[in-house]
């Protein structure tokens, strides 16, 4: 997402392309991959960074400031090629390390036209060197499109993406590949470079996701839980192009109204409706995650993402705030924003990297209306104060390393103040299953808003008083009057029963024996739910010939498009990162 080189000249416009990798470790600022695109002239052209570009988070900087990056080179000793630059994968560390997965050819000129080897790399940030690392585990193959997040005890979590020609070599050189989408859900451990695949057959009537929002809160859980909503959705192994154009289609839209969440330890998937202020369907933006400083509420920072036309694209800020499932709108300003990734910078700051400004409902415009050269998003950067709601253009790590606290416009829909005590712990038609209600350490909610916690002290015993106790005298005498004239009428009855002899009585049988006890099942395990069906004509003839061969990746092919480099030198007014993808329609390889 990063520049891999900074110039600030006149009359072109610099802003970085695709969904590029980024992460915060040791309040570093790292950025891998993507795009250079410059406006000039002749109009957009692009080129790719050659370096991994960092910011220093414990020095004040603002967005404006060209000297705040430095570059680590990719070059390494041996006779071997480096780590590529590519588009759409992950990157991952253990404040030690960090580790480049997956990714995808970028189209720029002067890229590779053949993907590079499935590996893994590893930067030793004590010995600044690179090395291709040998893992183990789950053999994995290079995925692109999909979500990463990192946990802070040195595990990486890859979700969903697709397969396609320019991801992986053996791939590309099948006749008549085409991309598909896969299942899975990868952690990375990062102290035995090992790899685990777990099933995300509950995670949606698919299994599959790519362009989603992921969060990881690790406080829930023993050891936390994966929340994700967003994105595109199709059977695993059915050849599709991942084109913009192609996601405009409903039916693989996975809605915001509808959250997945995943308990790690357990290896168990839960769906849970979700209410309130529902963003719009999208795909490609991003999320980071806060928890109030009392654990009664986590809000999910969600901001920008396309959603197939400029209007329903909006730039507006949403909370998901868990465990009550609501959804939260918290801005007003629109600030349209697609294919960049946000980051937890600090306590409360959310630091928005790269992206690209859709214009006339073109997710990647051709020229300089896709570059935003707003003060706010200044050389792809941009920060937004969680504590306060707003967008600024600076930051200060002393300001910055002040705790989160509740916004009243969240405090106002889940009750509880800054400090949280959130009052609303449920989701408006309850959870989907009680064990979810207590992995997100849902607690008992008051019988209304305004109630006060209910206290664990035994109650005092109350007095009654002397009007009570006559009244309690009085109706004992009554009772011991209806019971004495009671027996004197049974006696009666029956001294007469004696005298003369009942006629025997005819009845019908009463059945003693109680019928066989009913079978009771015990409740459903989360990933074990109804599938809705899909097309039956395609899953015949693709799904046994793409899980069978996954790895071999036979389909169709996609061919890159040519591109045009350019000699010309151009200079630079304004740096920003796009988020561009190579899936985006005018670089989807034509078949």
């Amino acid at each position: 997402m990063m520049l891999g080189w900074i110039a600030l000249l006149l009359l072109s416009f610099v802003f970085q392309a695709q969904k590029s990798l980024a992460i915060i470790a040791n309040n570093t600022l790292y950025v891998d991959g993507g795009e250079l695109r410059q406006s000039g002239k002749s109009g957009v052209q692009a080129s790719l960074p050659r370096t991994v570009d960092t910011i220093d988070l414990t020095k004040p900087w603002a967005n404006t400031d060209t000297s705040i990056w430095g570059h680590i080179s990719k070059n390494v000793t041996s006779s071997e090629l480096g780590p590529p630059s590519l588009n759409d994968g992950s990157i991952f560390s253990d404040n030690s390390s960090l580790f480049l997965y997956g990714g995808a050819l970028s189209m720029a000129p002067g890229a590779p036209k053949v993907p590079p080897p499935n590996k893994v790399w590893q930067y030793d940030m004590a010995t600044e060197q690179w090395t291709n690392i040998t893992t183990s585990g789950d053999l994995v193959q290079r995925l692109h499109f999909g979500s990463y997040v990192q946990s802070s005890t040195g595990e990486g979590y890859y979700l969903g993406g697709a397969k396609s020609p320019k991801s992986d070599a053996a791939f590309l050189a099948l006749d008549g590949a085409t991309p598909y989408m896969v299942e899975g859900l990868l952690a990375f451990n990062e102290s035995s470079l090992a790899f685990q695949n777990s099933s995300t057959s509950g995670m949606n009537d698919a299994g599959t996701e790519v362009g989603g929002f992921l969060v990881l809160i690790e406080s829930l859980g023993q050891r936390g839980v994966l929340v994700t909503f967003g994105g595109v959705s199709n059977t695993a192994g059915i050849p599709m192009s991942l084109g913009d154009n192609n996601f405009r289609d409903p039916s693989l839209h996975l809605d915001f109204a509808q959250i997945s969440v995943f308990d790690i330890s357990n290896q168990q998937w839960y769906r849970q409706n979700a209410t309130g202020d529902i963003p719009p369907w999208r795909y490609d933006g991003c999320a980071v995650v806060v928890s109030a400083p009392d654990q009664s509420s986590h809000s999910i920072y969600v901001f920008g993402g396309w959603a197939g036309t400029t209007a329903s694209s909006n730039g507006f800020v949403y909370v998901l705030s868990l465990p009550s499932f609501r959804w939260i709108r918290v801005t007003e300003d629109r600030d349209l924003r697609q294919r960049h990734n946000c980051h937890l910078m600090g306590a409360h700051t959310m630091l928005v990297v790269g992206g690209i400004k859709p214009g006339f409902d073109n997710l990647q415009p051709p020229d300089i209306t896709g570059c935003d050269t707003s003060a706010k998003f200044r050389q792809g950067l941009g920060i937004f104060s969680l504590n306060n709601h707003s967008w600024t253009t600076s930051y200060d790590p002393n300001i910055g390393a002040v705790p989160y606290s509740i916004h009243p416009s969240i405090a106002d829909v889940i009750g509880g103040d800054a400090n949280g005590g959130a009052t609303l712990q449920t989701p408006v038609a309850g959870f989907s299953q009680k064990s979810l209600g207590t992995l997100l350490g849902a607690r008992p909610e008051p019988n209304n808003s305004t109630s006060q916690p209910t206290s664990s002290a035994v109650p005092r015993p109350r007095t009654l008083s002397t009007g009570a106790i006559v009244g309690i005298a009085v109706g004992g005498v009554i009772v011991i009057g209806v019971s004495v004239g009671g027996l004197v009428f049974l006696l009666r009855v029956r001294r007469l029963k004696q005298r003369k002899p009942w006629p025997p009585s005819i009845s019908t049988p009463i059945v003693t024996v109680m019928p066989p006890q009913m079978k009771y099942y015990s409740e459903l395990d989360a990933n074990y739910r109804p599938q809705e069906l899909r097309a039956a004509s395609h899953r015949s003839i693709y799904e046994n010939r793409f899980s069978a061969r996954e790895l071999a990746g036979e389909s169709p092919r996609e061919k890159p498009l040519s591109s045009r480099p350019s000699d010309e030198k151009k200079e630079v007014d304004v740096h920003e990162m796009e988020a561009w993808s190579p899936m985006s329609e005018r670089s989807e390889p034509k078949l």
